[in-house]
């Protein structure tokens, strides 16, 4: 019975802590993750593959999939920092830092955990790239050190090594395929194993989490991104 408890305790302080990596909207280069990637399966409709990462017992992960939604509204979601508090699992508050260019953000963000496991934040830098053209925007993530954003009592400093994101709005058809690799360190005292367990889950639920927000009728699409699916 402890030991069901306990883990119960991993996957909800899990949820939370890779909810994070998903929320951020776009990012400067990340190290992705050497090596070949190894199938895990698919998980609630999300292809999923596992990578080793040297140098850690920690795995780097991806996931991918093809959703009925257009582009304007999936960005509508992801580029709005007001949205966070509506998909982000866990949640706990965020604040912008800089806003180095029009697709570019650094912010800190907490996540609010179960009682009794140490709240984590992260201070992040995000950059994107939006090529009309191609249909294509993606979007890396990490954490970053910066002096307006010290580590604090409130919470354990989590570190997001690399995130990437890839949207590809389908030509012809209100379809949007999307791809998330990420590699993340919770910190603390959560053993490895259990980090991996977890984590396998995280692509699905951040794809899925985004997916069903963009469709839900209460965001407002980025008209920028309306005409990517009938490009010539």
């Amino acid at each position: 019975m402890h030991s069901a408890h306990r883990l119960s305790r991993f996957r909800a302080l899990f949820s939370a802590l890779l909810a994070v990596v998903c929320l951020t909207l776009v990012f400067p280069s990340v190290a992705r993750a050497q090596g070949a990637w190894e199938s895990v399966g698919v998980i609630d409709g999300v292809t999923v593959w596992k990578k080793e990462v040297p140098g850690t017992n920690l795995l780097a992960f991806k996931g991918e999939v093809v959703a009925d939604v257009t582009m304007d509204k999936l960005l509508g979601v992801f580029l709005d920092k007001d949205e966070r508090k509506n998909w982000v699992d866990r949640y706990g508050d965020s604040r912008e830092v800089e806003r180095p260019g029009p697709l570019s953000e650094i912010y800190w963000i907490k996540f609010n955990l179960p009682v009794g496991i140490s709240n984590r934040d992260y201070v992040l830098r995000a950059d994107a790239n939006a090529n009309p053209a191609t249909g294509v925007f993606t979007a890396n993530i990490k954490s970053i050190v910066h002096p307006r954003v010290p580590e604090s009592s409130c919470c354990v400093r989590a570190e997001a090594r690399g995130t990437y994101y890839r949207f590809e709005a389908l030509k012809g058809v209100n379809k949007v395929k999307l791809t998330v690799e990420v590699q993340t360190d919770p910190k603390g005292m959560l053993p490895g194993w259990v980090v991996n367990m977890i984590q396998k889950s995280w692509p699905s639920k951040t794809l899925n989490g985004l997916v069903k927000r963009a469709n839900s009728g209460a965001i407002t699409p980025r008209a920028e991104y309306a005409g990517w699916h009938s490009r010539p």
